[in-house]
């Protein structure tokens, strides 16, 4: 038997994934002929025949496809080895542009920077906090942390977790209004909310959908002014359950209505689709998705 060829195994493998000489060729940017041609010399130097072709198909003999079972595990293998080569010995440096919410960025994302940094000092960072939705592409805007459901469907997209809104107010304030026990009374109590917002939850104990119409005195478009507001003990107030963990473990605000759930948000993880990862943003990547994991467990 003659030497076997690795790139005459990878093409033989990625033929298989594919199940078209077409796709394959496409894949590798290589004509169909050579990668024909790659298969036929593959089988010469074996001596056994891979696979029955026909003009449309093909299809693995039993000798191809045992070989296809190993092969693909000793071709990942090679490839994962060569991209951790790679990693190890490339510099993980430059600018990271970010984009998030502002209430989650200013809460959440200046601690995690800091940490990335230190691991990785020649990295640094432009963080762009909004709440509207910024155009990654067009804003050359490396990842983005997204809150709610996804528009874009051409962008990379990894789901950390997700979010949910609780009723909460400070001790005083349920002092003074000694009617939010009840649920019927909500809407006659002062409320800090988003503008312009009704609220609609479903009761944990039968599922029951239900209508609130906040007596807002406060409203605004960022969460975070809400929570500000709701401890200077302005209102109640209907705010994701992570950004007050801290004002609920000192006990500056009370989680009221606990069986009253809003619906759960996601958050995403969102990046440009690019066939080559700059390596700087596959390790922040991977180490927010992580961090923001652990951080959304605890609330």
């Amino acid at each position: 038997m003659e030497q076997l060829d690795l790139n005459q195994i990878r093409t033989f493998v990625r033929l298989v994934k594919t199940g078209s000489f077409t796709k394959t060729a496409q894949l590798m940017h290589q004509p169909k002929s050579r990668i024909s041609r790659k298969l036929a010399a593959l089988e010469k130097d074996l001596g056994v025949q891979l696979i029955y072709r026909t003009t449309r198909q093909f299809q693995l003999t039993e000798t191809g496809r045992q070989f296809y079972e190993r092969a693909q595990g000793l071709i990942e293998g090679l490839e994962n080895l060569s991209n951790e080569v790679s990693e190890a010995t490339a510099e993980v440096s430059g600018l990271i542009k970010v984009t998030a919410p502002d209430d989650m960025g200013v809460k959440n994302l200046p601690p995690l920077l800091d940490e990335f940094s230190k691991t990785y000092p020649l990295v640094f960072f432009e963080l762009q906090l909004s709440q509207a939705y910024i155009d990654l592409v067009k804003e050359s805007v490396d990842v983005a942390i997204r809150v709610g459901t996804l528009k874009d469907s051409s962008l990379r997209a990894r789901k950390v977790g997700s979010v949910k809104n609780i009723f909460v107010a400070t001790p005083g304030f349920l002092e003074r209004y000694r009617s939010w026990e009840e649920v019927s009374q909500l809407s006659h109590l002062p409320f800090v909310g988003m503008s312009g917002r009704g609220i609609e939850v479903v009761r944990a104990s039968d599922s029951k959908k239900i209508d609130i119409k906040p007596n807002y005195v406060f409203r605004a478009n960022n969460p975070g002014a809400l929570v500000e507001f709701a401890l200077l003990g302005k209102g109640l107030a209907f705010v994701p359950e992570f950004l007050c963990v801290d004002h609920l473990r000192s006990g500056r605000l009370v989680h009221v209505h606990k069986n009253l759930r809003g619906p759960e948000v996601p958050i995403n993880i969102v990046t440009p689709d690019q066939k080559e990862v700059p390596l700087k943003i596959k390790k922040f990547t991977e180490f927010i998705a992580k961090r923001l994991k652990e951080t959304l467990a605890q609330s």
